[in-house]
């Protein structure tokens, strides 16, 4: 739907009154001709525009699959047909559908230059083509017209939203990064000074057992590693610091590789004094940037104190960006409380909401500093699992959810026994769009409730 921001937006009530105008100068026997041509040809149109698109680094690394590849060129012949209905556009309802798309490209990432050398293409093929019909020399005139006129006024409005899109998404960045770690920043930074000190002395315990330095983990994939990549960079990801901490990272994966491939003790002795020398350097950078504290603000679900959904978006986008650059996977697990309702009449609105409480919290403790876990409503949350495909995902949701059947809650005097979560786990299939993912969770939680 169009937001009521847009609607009440100068740019879009003039939009309104182009495409009517335009409609309404248009005969119809010509609007039916252009409804017919495109109808007959948008396959054709999509299949040739694809051929430039495809040689763009950007689009291919949006629609790395066949399959995505081939919903979009769907998608794409699909809107063509539908701004060329043949009977009289509707300006509210072509608007809003305009808008619509506009912010699915803000959500995937689609580059607005792109959609303008689409535009450019599909007038120029339309037209072509109308060249070979019965319409004669005025009738063409006034063909093209129309055709310049809808693609003009449908990606003006395209690109408005997406325009609007993003900058939500901008913001909602800059708020989650204020607000990706806890309140309590001198228990964070503690917390993951003690995990870079425990890879550290695994580190060192590892090379001096025979045979056991290709067991060692990279920094970047230890826990301190994907709390950096993925929820370090929420916060810090701006700074100097920051980047520095990065190419330290880098440098100490670099001495663990040729740990493993070294058979030399002074070279090996010299690697780890360089990596007791690099964790040093990343402390004291930790300390610099855990010194700025931000305000929390509403981004917390008041009763679980998880983050809110609204964050959602800005959480999983970044996560497919990462995916790209990395080919790391990630998985989403959404959880619910079962028999809510049953508990709720039983223990009361306070009895239930301390069971919400009790539940986040375990989520939370069962997590990893680099996972993020979400409110997605007053029983329901939602886990973004970094560097886990479905497999490892589905295993994790196991135990969770073994744990809580196991776990006795005590709610004011009355035992609540064998709760159980009801839960649904999906891994990051390569779709460019986060609703569709978050929209993916959300029916395997619904099949496996219909299931049981």
């Amino acid at each position: 739907m169009l937001s009521a921001a847009l609607w009440e937006d100068e740019d879009f009530v003039q939009l309104k009154v182009e495409i009517a105008a335009l409609v309404g100068s248009i005969p119809a026997p010509v609007r039916v001709m252009v409804a017919s041509t495109v109808k007959h040809f948008a396959g054709e149109l999509v299949d040739e525009l694809w051929t430039h698109l495809a040689r763009h680094a950007r689009v291919q690394a949006l629609f790395d699959s066949e399959g995505l590849a081939r919903r979009f060129r769907g998608a794409m012949s699909q809107w063509l047909v539908e701004i060329f209905p043949r009977e009289p556009i509707e300006p509210a309802l072509f608007l809003m559908r305009q808008s619509e798309i506009g912010s699915t490209h803000a959500r995937i990432q689609i580059p607005t230059p792109l959609s303008m050398l689409a535009a450019r293409a599909f007038k120029r093929g339309i037209q072509n083509n109308l060249k070979h019909t019965r319409l004669s020399r005025d009738e063409f005139a006034q063909a093209a017209l129309y055709v310049s006129g809808v693609i003009d006024i449908a990606t003006a409005a395209i690109t408005a939203a997406h325009i609007n899109g993003l900058d939500r998404n901008l913001r909602a960045e800059e708020a989650l990064r204020q607000v990706s770690i806890d309140h309590d920043f001198r228990a964070e930074r503690e917390k993951q000074k003690a995990s870079l000190a425990e890879w550290v002395q695994a580190v060192f315990f590892g090379s001096h057992i025979a045979g056991e330095t290709a067991g060692i983990l990279p920094l970047s994939r230890s826990e301190f590693g994907l709390w950096f990549s993925h929820r370090a960079n929420l916060l810090f990801g701006r700074t100097a610091e920051y980047a520095s901490i990065a190419r330290l990272i880098d440098q100490a994966d670099s001495h663990i590789r040729q740990l493993h491939d070294g058979r030399d003790a002074p070279c090996s002795h010299e690697h780890l004094r360089e990596i007791r020398l690099i964790a040093g350097q990343i402390n004291n950078l930790l300390s610099v940037q855990f010194s700025h504290s931000f305000d929390m603000g509403g981004a917390r679900d008041p009763l679980s104190r998880l983050l809110n959904r609204r964050y959602l978006r800005a959480v999983v986008s970044r996560e497919i960006a990462l995916r790209r650059r990395t080919s790391r996977p990630f998985s989403m697990i959404m959880l619910e409380i079962s028999r809510f309702e049953t508990l709720r009449a039983r223990l009361g609105e306070a009895g239930a909401d301390t069971v919400v409480q009790q539940t986040a919290a375990m989520l939370l403790n069962a997590v990893r500093s680099s996972d993020t876990v979400f409110s997605m409503g007053r029983e329901t949350f939602l886990i973004i699992r970094v560097g886990s495909d479905a497999g490892e995902a589905a295993v994790f949701a196991r135990s969770i959810v073994e744990s809580y059947a196991a776990t006795h809650f005590s709610i004011d005097g009355q035992t609540v026994l064998k709760n159980t979560l009801n839960v649904g786990v999906i891994e990051y299939d390569g779709h460019p769009d986060p609703r569709r993912l978050v929209d993916q969770v959300a029916n395997a939680l619904r099949n496996e409730k219909v299931g049981k």
